[in-house]
């Protein structure tokens, strides 16, 4: 089913893509950079509900993101419009996009399963097996 309306949200971009294409912008952030700045503020957006070192939570880090590729949100605009004009090339730079979050997302699992298995090991070890030996 969610394929289905992927594909059907597909075919709708690329019949309502405008025959125009939009002029070049002067200081349009280059492709790679853009997938980068992307990956980024879809991260960004996501931590509104987590809580922070300081717990704290919905803290808007876009401000962050964009001093960090040092770019302005009227350049990013700009850009992004430029982008979206081509539905195509739009729609490889968010598959590049996601390509990105699923790596973090498998590699921060692994980390994850690392720190699990590290915590396990020292709490079998802090108990010295006592557990296992009144079972």
């Amino acid at each position: 089913m969610k394929n289905m309306i992927y594909i059907s949200c597909l075919f709708l971009m690329l019949a309502c893509q405008s025959a125009t294409k939009l002029e070049k912008p002067k200081d349009l952030i280059p492709k790679e950079e853009m997938i980068k700045l992307l990956t980024d503020m879809h991260l960004a957006s996501s931590t509104n509900n987590i809580k922070n070192i300081e717990a704290r939570k919905n803290i808007n880090y876009m401000s962050l993101v964009f001093e960090k590729y040092k770019v302005d949100s009227v350049r990013f605009a700009s850009s992004n419009l430029y982008y979206a004009s081509n539905a195509v090339e739009y729609e490889n730079i968010f598959k590049s996009v996601q390509k990105n979050i699923d790596k973090l997302k498998k590699e921060y699992a692994t980390e994850m399963d690392s720190i699990i298995d590290a915590e396990r090991k020292l709490e079998e070890k802090s108990s010295g097996g006592f557990d296992k030996k009144r079972n």
